[in-house]
């Protein structure tokens, strides 16, 4: 199937494609709407002058000292557009929230991960995240402060930063970003396909798998988020693919997941300190590099690497047991790459239902460290939430018992008569090396659920107001008589 080349649409949020690494510091604005007029007078400023900026704008020359993107949860959404928010066509998981009790059990949001405890998104409200990139944090945040401090009708409820290493390496001291997948029909396709064609055919996924408006990995167009057409009068937006009588929101937009995520990183090495025998294969980076799944430096942890690239030139098939990286290690469960089914096309196809894209920064604030996770996906349940909850946090992943992700999963403390899940295995011959005890490194902070809507869509948010209020003076207005005879 051919593919447009999303990768310079002007209607796509360009943090999605750009990842303004140039750019490499951000300031996240978590903000309420208080005035829903205001914000749209606001946010229609906004677009006028050029600053929601698309994909469309590459990366930014050196004189380029600001880029902004937004996105909204349900309740924001709901604020803005009142009636013309219709939650049921949305993905069930967005409208719900991060913080309902069923999402809290799926994500591990429990113990010391519960919202409760969250500096964000967890005891307040928040309608939307304003995300600014600069090349310094101080002219990110002065420019994300200098929005929101506007008359622009919402409240900052909470601000953050974030920061792209020079090295590319996440604060456990690992390469960052290795494993992405590859929007078909741009640009890096034909690279792939021509140039590294084992690695194509495991990263490459069609654009509706992380887009909404296009074809996903079964051919169909993903459920996408429906408006009434009675608040678009100039049509701003094209018509709903199921009800012909609402336009779609969605095309060109994407989910957005945001979660603050705190990384314990001298516990992480004070622990494979403490466990490794010093013995060959047994050294603490060893253990810290069979737990991630990866070398310190990126590469596979396969049998077979690509000689020339080996970082995702290839899968699992001839590593079914873990013997070179482990079941249950952080990058094998957050994907598996064509392992789970004997038939080697339908695994793949399977594991490609379940990526997502993501756009992490490394914050460093009050003394702790971790990451600023941002993933975009076409479904919230299919996607990050099956990624976490099915792989990550499964205490009994593919065969193994009472362990889970080592690295993001949620250890359990004994329960119910069930003891403790806190264990990790690294299979060897003649015996299996299991490490026991292993603490929780990463603490969730802050989090939410975002829509990041195309710039027509936000177009159509910033009218939306002026066409609710024109439309019900219609409504109001009474019908005329018939005309006199003459």
């Amino acid at each position: 199937m051919e593919y447009p080349d999303l990768s310079v649409s002007p209607n796509i949020q360009g943090i999605f494609f750009r990842g303004y690494t140039k750019l490499d510091q951000a300031a996240y604005g978590f903000f309420k709407v208080t005035d829903r007029a205001a914000f749209q007078r606001w946010l229609d400023g906004m677009l006028a002058g050029g600053r929601i900026t698309s994909a469309a704008e590459k990366q930014p020359a050196d004189s380029v000292q600001n880029r902004m993107n937004i996105a909204f949860t349900a309740p924001g959404l709901k604020a803005l557009l009142e009636d013309g928010f219709l939650g049921e066509s949305y993905d069930h998981s967005f409208t719900g929230g991060m913080v309902a009790p069923e999402r809290s059990r799926i994500l591990g949001d429990v113990d010391a991960n519960d919202p409760r405890h969250w500096l964000w998104g967890g005891h307040d409200e928040i309608h939307g995240v304003l995300m600014s990139f600069a090349p310094t944090k101080e002219v990110a945040r002065d420019e994300l402060l200098a929005c929101l401090c506007a008359n622009n009708g919402a409240d900052c409820m909470h601000h953050s930063f974030g920061g792209l290493e020079r090295t590319h390496k996440e604060p456990f001291g690992f390469l960052d970003g290795v494993s992405q997948p590859v929007v078909a029909g741009t640009p890096r396709e034909t690279f792939l396909k021509r140039e590294r064609p084992k690695e194509a055919k495991l990263m490459v996924v069609p654009p509706g798998e992380l887009i909404l408006g296009y074809p996903d990995g079964t051919g169909k167009l993903p459920e996408t988020p429906a408006t009434s057409a009675g608040l678009d009068p100039d049509g701003i937006l094209p018509p709903h693919p199921t009800w012909n009588e609402r336009r779609d929101f969605g095309k060109d937009g994407s989910y957005l997941v945001f979660r603050t995520l705190e990384q314990h990183v001298d516990a992480f090495w004070d622990y494979v300190n403490e466990v490794a025998t010093g013995e060959e294969n047994d050294t603490p980076i060893d253990l810290a590099e069979k737990m991630v799944g990866r070398g310190m430096d990126g590469r596979a942890l396969a049998p077979n690497p690509d000689a020339e690239n080996n970082n995702n030139s290839f899968d699992f098939t001839d590593d079914r047991d873990g013997k070179f990286c482990p079941i249950g290690s952080h990058v094998r469960r957050g994907n598996n790459r064509a392992v789970n089914i004997r038939n080697e096309k339908v695994s793949l196809d399977v594991t490609q239902r379940h990526r997502i894209l993501r756009r992490a920064r490394i914050y460093e604030e009050e003394g702790e460290t971790g990451l600023q996770f941002i993933c975009f996906q076409a479904s919230i349940v299919r996607q990050f939430e099956f990624m976490q909850s099915t792989w990550c946090n499964n205490a009994f992943f593919q065969g193994l018992q009472k362990e889970v992700d080592p690295i993001i999963g949620t250890p359990r403390a004994p329960r119910g008569g069930v003891g403790p899940v806190d264990r990790f295995t690294i299979p060897r011959t003649p015996y299996r090396r299991v490490l026991k005890s292993v603490p929780q490194f990463v603490t969730v902070k802050g989090g939410a659920y975002f829509f990041m809507p195309s710039l027509d869509a936000l177009r159509f948010v910033a009218q939306s107001c002026a066409a609710a209020t024109a439309l019900k003076s219609v409504q109001r207005a009474p019908e005329e008589g018939p005309a006199d005879a003459l």
